[in-house]
């Protein structure tokens, strides 16, 4: 029998992805929504630099939600972790690459607002959603990978 709070990689992230879609049906997850087909629906509320940003950071975006606040549409940008929930506190931060903290944190200067997102594992099938604002003191950079674009060698 397998436990998918013991798995590792990609797999679990992916399913965390789609447990925070689960909750929110206005988030669109970029790995498995067409670009083309979302410049097309949602195109009309990035300017010109947000659209351009977007086009070329697709696939390194975990998700995506156009909000209207006071009538205004605005872009949120989520990156999103998936963590096993203990009885007792870890103490450690989710892991992110150099690149991924580079993306989420220049995404400000074209106007979006990027957010972190933890998809909480607990037991007995039950998962939570925390949302907080982008922040350096709420994750750790990982060391660059052998394939990594930033990877020095």
């Amino acid at each position: 029998m397998y436990n998918l709070k013991e798995g590792k990689g990609t797999f679990k992230g992916t399913i965390g992805e789609c447990m925070f879609k689960l909750t929110n049906d206005k988030v669109v997850i970029t790995k498995f929504f067409n670009k083309s087909k979302y410049f097309f629906i949602f195109g009309k509320y990035l300017n010109e630099k947000q659209s351009q940003f977007l086009q070329e950071n697709w696939y390194s975006i975990d998700a995506i939600e156009i909000l209207f606040i006071e009538g205004k549409p605005q872009a949120f940008l989520y990156e999103i972790k998936t963590r096993n929930k203990y009885a007792r506190e870890l103490s450690y931060k989710p892991k992110m690459t150099e690149a991924s903290h580079a993306l989420y944190n220049s995404s400000k200067e074209y106007g979006f607002i990027p957010k972190l997102v933890t998809v909480w594992l607990h037991d007995n099938w039950e998962y939570s959603i925390e949302t907080k604002d982008f922040h350096e003191n709420l994750y750790c950079i990982d060391k660059p990978k052998k394939y990594d674009r930033l990877a020095i060698f």
